[in-house]
Order: structure tokens, then C-alpha cells, then sequence
């Protein structure tokens, strides 16, 4: 199904190194079992792993992006050869000054068309692949040049100390949502900053109403509730890593094991949903991230049609609203269901505070 917005996006760089839709949200949805087949959007391959700690049947990983394949895959490979510590290190989770010399244990098992990207990519892969996306690097922008002019690290390491909701919302009011923060935040998450660093513009063609009034008041409603001392997103936009009690899902304790004895079951496809609902027509479960988010109202429309189609009876669709609202059961009431209760139970333990909607669907 053609996409013509898509024709303009850049394709030839990592845009996302990790996935930035919580993990545990996702799995609370769609329920995911031994018997599911689930067809997931790729991105940073994060929340496939996440899926495959279910042990589903089967998991489609699907990209339009041959790039951010060629990274699932390498987080694919290094996880099928790797103990759980080691691939911290490799990926950028923990300090190591050897990558190198993992990546040439484990890169002769790539594909050859992922083997000669990373090869190439090599510097990349010596600082961390979890560092070097588009997104990550506009936050790594964020910390260095603008937020340590606003709060130091000592207010930034307070606003993840472990205190009561009064007090975390005292803090938030007084020391952390000044003026000069407020003023910084607007510029940086404004439309023109975050077009240029962080989303491709394309990404927010459809986006009505100011941008960083949007995210600042998804932001305020969160950084005021205990949840946010927690919040391993939060954490990394912050500090540019993560730690140990800050992880995703994925490589934490007693997960990623359970990714491992699954991660053969993972198939990955080149291309857009379409293509890979045609050859996977059976699939039950479906994480399609915040696609629709950057596609016009006939598009959605198309795609949801193409999607209802080419899936099993009572199939589940989980994605996110950041900007833009969009709901299946919107267009097709007849044959959607919304479950309005838990999409909106969901969003209010959402790790992925930016997001303004978490939608739950299901065939009827």
C-alpha cells in the first residue's frame, strides 16, 4: 500500500536505537501466549524481544526501514550468543571497552546485507548501538547543551529520589517547572528543533495545535507522581543511560532469558504492513507502535481496512496516540471494538509519559 509521505523520510539512518512505547503496557494489552502470532512493528526490535518473552508461536518483526532491521537483527544475534551481562556491555547498557571483539565473535551469524552495514558502522557499535539513534542523539543534545543550564545534576538526581506524591509534586512545582525551564523546554521540544533533531518533520505533518504544549503538559501531569521516579525513559532522556534498576523490559531480570530460549521464533520482513499481512494472514496480535500517528485520515483508513483484512478473527491491535487521534474503532465501529477502560488504565501507568493516548483495538 503506497505511502507517499514515506517517500520523503530518510531511511538511511538508525532513527530509533531503542523503542520508546513501554514494554509492560504492551503486554498487559494484547495478552500474548503460546498460541499467538503476533506481527509487531520493528523500530529498535526492543518490544519484539518484549513480546517474545510471551512465547508466542511466532513474531513478525516488520520495518519499512531496512536500517532499523539491520539493528533489530544485530540485537537479535547478540542475544541468541550472548548471557545476559554480556550483552549489556555489547549494546551501551553497561561500561566495555571490548565491543569490538564481541561484535567480531558474533558478526560472521548476520545476514550479509547486515554484516556489511555494521562493518561499516563499526565506530557505532564501539560506543554502544543503544546510543547512536537519531532520537537518542538529539536527547544526548538536550543534556550537554541546554538542560545543565537549567537544573543541576544534583535537582535532576532528586527528581528520581524515592518521596511521597506530596512531595514529588512540591518538588516538581517549586524547584524543577521554573520559568527558565519552561522557556528551554518550548524551544527544544518546539516543532522546528525536534523536526530538525529528533522526528523526521514529515513525522508531524498531521500534528494539530502547539507541540511542546503538548508534551509539557503530558510531562507536568507525570513528573508530579511517584511513577516518574521510576520511569527508565525519563531516566535516559536525563542522564543519556541507563542503569541497572532503569531498564527496559527486555534485558531485565528474569526477561531476558526468557527472550533468549524465543528469539529463533522471531522472522524479520522488509517492508510495509501490507505486504507482510499477505504473507502472514494468520497473525492474532499486532504492536503497531505510533504508525498511524504520521498518516493522513484516507491512509488510516486504508491501512486499518488492509489490517482487519488480513488478520485472525478477534485479532488485538495496540498502538499509541502522541499528537494525533487515531482510533480503528473510529472509522470501522461495526467490526472494531475500543476498549476505552483499559486503553485509558493502561495509559495512566504508561512508562512513555509523552504519549497523549494508549489505544487498545479488537476484531469483533
Amino acid at each position: 500500500m503506497e505511502n507517499k509521505q514515506l517517500e520523503k523520510v530518510d531511511f538511511d539512518i538508525i532513527r530509533y536505537a531503542n523503542c520508546w512505547e513501554d514494554a509492560d503496557v504492551l503486554l498487559d494489552a494484547l495478552q500474548v501466549d503460546q498460541n499467538s502470532r503476533v506481527m509487531s512493528i520493528a523500530s529498535a526490535g526492543d518490544n519484539c524481544f518484549s513480546l517474545l518473552s510471551q512465547g508466542p508461536e511466532k513474531l513478525i518483526a516488520v520495518d519499512v526501514s531496512s536500517v532499523q532491521l539491520y539493528l533489530t537483527e544485530l540485537k537479535k544475534i547478540a542475544i541468541s550468543r550472548l548471557d545476559r551481562e554480556s550483552y549489556l556491555a555489547f549494546a551501551g547498557f553497561k561500561e566495555d571497552n571490548d565491543r569490538i571483539s564481541t561484535y567480531n565473535k558474533i558478526s560472521p551469524h548476520l545476514s550479509e546485507p547486515c554484516k556489511k552495514y555494521w562493518d561499516k558502522a563499526i565506530d557505532q557499535v564501539k560506543v554502544g548501538i543503544i546510543h547512536f539513534g537519531k532520537f537518542e542523539q538529539y536527547f544526548q543534545l538536550f543534556k550537554s547543551d541546554f538542560l545543565h543550564k537549567i537544573h543541576s545534576q544534583k535537582v535532576v538526581d532528586e527528581l528520581f529520589r524515592v518521596k511521597p506524591d506530596a512531595e514529588q509534586q512540591k518538588f516538581h512545582d517549586e524547584i524543577w517547572h521554573t520559568e527558565p525551564w519552561k522557556e528551554m523546554y518550548g524551544f527544544f521540544f518546539g516543532e522546528q528543533m525536534m523536526g530538525d533533531k529528533g522526528r523526521d518533520p514529515e513525522f508531524l505533518k498531521h500534528v494539530e495545535g502547539s507541540v511542546p504544549e503538548m508534551i509539557m503538559a503530558q510531562e507536568v501531569a507525570h513528573l508530579r507522581t511517584k511513577r516518574a521516579q521510576k520511569n527508565y525513559f525519563l531516566y535516559y532522556i536525563l542522564n543519556n543511560r541507563f542503569d541497572e534498576g532503569y531498564l527496559p523490559h527486555y534485558v531485565r531480570h528474569g526477561n531476558y532469558d526468557k527472550v533468549k530460549a524465543n528469539i529463533e521464533r522471531m522472522v524479520l520482513h522488509h517492508g510495509l504492513l501490507d505486504s507482510a499481512t499477505k504473507i502472514h494472514p494468520d497473525c492474532t496480535h499486532f504492536n503497531l507502535s505510533d504508525i498511524f500517528e504520521y498518516m493522513d485520515m484516507e491512509l488510516f483508513t486504508a491501512v486499518s481496512r488492509q489490517l482487519i483484512d488480513g488478520s485472525a478473527p478477534h485479532a488485538k491491535f495496540a498502538f499509541w496516540n502522541l499528537m494525533v487521534h487515531r482510533n480503528m474503532a473510529d472509522i470501522f465501529p461495526e467490526e472494531i471494538l475500543y476498549d476505552k477502560k483499559l486503553s485509558e488504565q493502561l495509559k495512566e501507568k504508561d512508562m512513555g509519559y509523552f504519549y497523549r493516548a494508549f489505544v487498545l483495538n479488537q476484531k469483533k
